[in-house]
């Protein structure tokens, strides 16, 4: 059996009282985990020291966890990037036929569909939707930016900013002020703070004298429907 001097002995107790875990030690000094485990019971050490080691242990774990968070980042960051990556890749050029298909579904999340309606309605406060929308009016329906209205729905505390908005919209979308319509205010309290920055309410746009579109959309749709029941 191996006998260890008291210098050995000290030099595992300090390591202890720096907050080392038992099989950090054993790691360290290659001395087997029931002998220091020995040697620590039998030596009382006093509170103070107790809650040194109680308090590095915490440090360590939260430098851990820290570090684990880290590294947590990192990897969500790559992964999102190569999956956007990704998903550019399979959506790739779209054709005349993959627009066409997709200015419908659109319209069916977010046009107006109730049966009282005569127009064409669609309404988003996503620039880009927005945009996407334009510009599928324009190359498959052959809509005009003539034949466009829009409205500018806003939280009633932003009425003093309506001006801005609109050409902020107007801008967006190429559509004169002039064929703006009275916006509308709701009277909403926000229970929860928003962007209030990059707020530029919800923009809705009509065509004029569309029936005979809106009615094809209507039919587009239904036929969208049954080859998903198909």
């Amino acid at each position: 059996m191996r006998v260890y001097s008291e210098d050995i002995k000290n030099s595992v107790r300090l390591l202890r009282l720096g907050g080392l875990s038992l099989s950090q030690i054993q790691n360290k000094t290659n001395i087997p985990r029931t002998t220091i485990r020995d040697w620590l019971s039998a030596t009382e050490m006093s509170f103070e020291h107790q809650e040194v080691i109680r308090i590095r242990v915490l440090e360590g774990l939260q430098r851990g966890r820290i570090e684990a968070q880290k590294i947590q980042r990192e990897r969500r960051k790559e992964l999102e990037k190569q999956m956007l990556i990704r998903g550019m890749e399979e959506i790739d050029k779209m054709n005349k036929r993959d627009f066409f298909i997709a200015g419908i579904a659109l319209y069916w999340a977010e046009g107006f569909k109730n049966k009282h309606e005569h127009r064409l309605g669609f309404c988003n406060s996503d620039p880009l939707m927005i945009q996407f929308y334009i510009n599928w009016l324009e190359k498959c329906l052959g809509v005009k930016k003539d034949s466009l209205v829009a409205r500018l729905t806003l939280n009633k505390s932003y009425e003093r900013k309506t001006r801005e908005i609109e050409a902020y919209w107007s801008e967006i979308t190429g559509i004169p002020l002039t064929q703006f319509t009275k916006p509308f205010y709701q009277n909403s309290i926000w229970k929860k703070q928003f962007d209030t920055d990059n707020y530029h309410g919800v923009l809705r746009i009509h065509v004029k004298d569309s029936l005979n579109f809106l009615l094809k959309m209507r039919g587009w749709i239904e036929g969208i429907k049954q080859n998903v029941l198909k």
